[in-house]
C-alpha cells in the first residue's frame, strides 16, 4: 500500500514540476491564456498531492497548514518589524504544536483488520450488512450491503443528517466522481461496485479513503471510526 502510494504521490510531484515549467515559459512568453490553463493543471496535481499524502498521513493538512503559518509569520517580522515581538510568540506556538502533530502516532481507518474481514465477510454472505460510522454526532455513515453480486456504499439518507454537515455543490460533483449516483427516490447518494472478480478489499478501500480525505476532509470527522456489524445468525 505505501509504496503504490509513495510512487502516485511521486508521479502527481513530477508532473506539478513540469506544468510549473510549462507556466513560466507561458509567462515569459506573455501567453497569459496558456499560463492559466497550466495553473489549473497545478491546482488539481496540488489537490490530488493533498488527498495522497493524507491517505499515507491523515496529519498531513494539518502539518502543512502549520508549516505555511511558520513561513508566514517569519516573513512577517521582516516586512513589518514593529509587530516582530507578536511574530515571535505566533512562531513559537506554531512551532510546539508543529512538533507535538509530528510525534504523535495516528492510524489511517483502512489498518486495521476488521474493515478487511467485514468486507469480505459481506461478499461471501457471512454478514447482511455493516455501517461504517464517519461523524456519529452527526450521524454520517457508510453503509456497506451486497445486493445481485454487487457491494452497495451509501451514505446516510439526507434528511438524516445532522444540520453540521453540508452537501455543496462541490461535494456533490466529487461524489459523482467516485462513482457514486442518488438511488431511485433521490434521497441519498449510492455506489454499486461488482463483485464479479473480487479478490481483495483494497479497491474498497480506495473509494472510502476518497470519500474521508477527498470529500468529507479528514478533520471534519471522528478521530476514531466505528463498524456495527448486521449479522445474518
Amino acid at each position: 500500500m505505501n509504496e503504490e502510494l509513495n510512487e502516485l504521490i511521486a508521479a502527481y510531484e513530477d508532473e506539478r514540476e513540469e506544468l510549473t515549467k510549462c507556466l513560466n515559459e507561458c509567462l515569459e512568453d506573455f501567453d497569459y491564456l496558456g499560463a492559466h490553463k497550466f495553473q489549473k493543471g497545478i491546482a488539481m496535481a496540488n489537490h490530488q498531492l493533498l488527498i495522497l499524502n493524507s491517505i499515507k498521513d491523515p496529519s498531513y493538512p494539518e502539518k502543512t497548514e502549520l508549516e505555511n503559518m511558520f513561513r508566514y509569520y517569519d516573513r512577517l517580522k521582516t516586512l513589518r518589524p514593529l509587530i516582530s515581538g507578536y511574530a515571535d510568540e505566533q512562531i513559537a506556538k506554531t512551532k510546539v504544536r508543529l512538533n507535538i502533530v509530528s510525534n504523535q502516532k495516528v492510524v489511517p481507518f483502512y489498518d486495521g483488520q476488521e474493515f478487511d474481514d467485514a468486507i469480505f465477510d459481506l461478499a461471501y454472505g457471512k454478514i447482511l450488512s455493516f455501517v461504517f460510522h464517519l461523524k456519529k454526532s452527526s450521524n454520517l455513515y457508510l453503509k456497506f450491503k451486497c445486493k445481485k453480486n454487487n457491494l452497495i456504499i451509501s451514505i446516510t439518507p439526507d434528511e438524516q443528517i445532522g444540520n453540521e454537515i453540508f452537501f455543496p455543490k462541490d461535494k456533490k460533483r466529487l461524489l459523482k466522481s467516485l462513482g457514486f449516483k442518488r438511488n431511485k427516490t433521490k434521497t441519498y447518494f449510492q455506489l454499486k461496485f461488482s463483485l464479479t472478480s473480487f479478490k481483495d478489499a483494497q479497491p474498497v478501500k480506495t473509494i472510502v479513503s476518497r470519500v474521508i480525505y477527498d470529500v468529507f476532509y479528514r478533520n471534519e470527522l471522528d478521530t476514531e471510526t466505528t463498524l456495527v456489524i448486521q449479522s445474518n445468525f
